[in-house]
């Protein structure tokens, strides 16, 4: 290489490196962070309250119950005596009938027992055979008269029943009963209960 050529290369050299150093160093920034976003601060866990005492409620009315007894009803009031007298008249008519049957079949069999002796074995045969006829018809009666006398005291006691239950609805619900019962079904009643025989105001209203 020649002399002249390498010198201009050294100044090159040189006037490079002090450009170089006379340049203001970029200095890197620090990269700016986002800021932070504040979450709100949690709420502290909520006592629970202590239950309320309840506040003393006013004394409470005693339960009214009614009793009524059912045996003076059926005698005192106008639908018992009219089923007690309809009662009556159909047992005596039944009784007297079969009164009347009963003697017929007694004067039937000593009337046969008197004969016997004159009657041949055919004819007692005969007479037995028609005694025990009309001892089995005399049964069937009194049956019957059984059954129609249990069908009529039945049909009496749901028609006198339903007559009580309306007259004890009725007045129950317009005097504030809780409840009206046969006198016979109180066998405990508490303090807080108001008890009261209604037999008497019941009465008045099924005559």
């Amino acid at each position: 290489m020649k002399p002249i050529a390498s010198i201009a290369l050294l100044l090159c050299l040189i006037s490079f490196s002090a450009m170089a150093e006379e340049s203001p160093k970029v200095v890197p920034q620090p990269t700016a962070e986002p800021p932070t976003v504040l979450q709100p601060a949690p709420e502290p866990p909520k006592t629970a309250e202590p239950p309320k005492l309840a506040e003393p409620s006013q004394a409470q009315q005693p339960v009214k119950i009614g009793y009524v007894d059912l045996s003076k009803i059926a005698t005192d009031s106008a639908p018992g005596k009219a089923a007690s007298a309809k009662m009556k008249e159909k047992t005596e008519k039944y009784r007297s009938q079969i009164a009347a049957r009963q003697k017929k079949l007694e004067n039937m069999k000593k009337d046969i027992e008197s004969k016997l002796p004159s009657l041949t074995p055919q004819q007692r045969q005969a007479k037995v055979k028609e005694l025990e006829k009309k001892v089995g018809e005399y049964q069937k009666y009194v049956q019957e008269a059984e059954k129609a006398m249990r069908k009529t005291e039945g049909e009496l006691t749901e028609s006198m029943s339903k007559a009580i239950q309306k007259a004890a609805d009725d007045y129950g619900k317009a005097n504030g009963f809780a409840v009206i019962v046969p006198k016979r079904d109180l066998l405990y009643l508490g303090d807080k209960v108001d008890v009261k025989d209604v037999t008497e105001d019941i009465l008045k209203s099924i005559r």
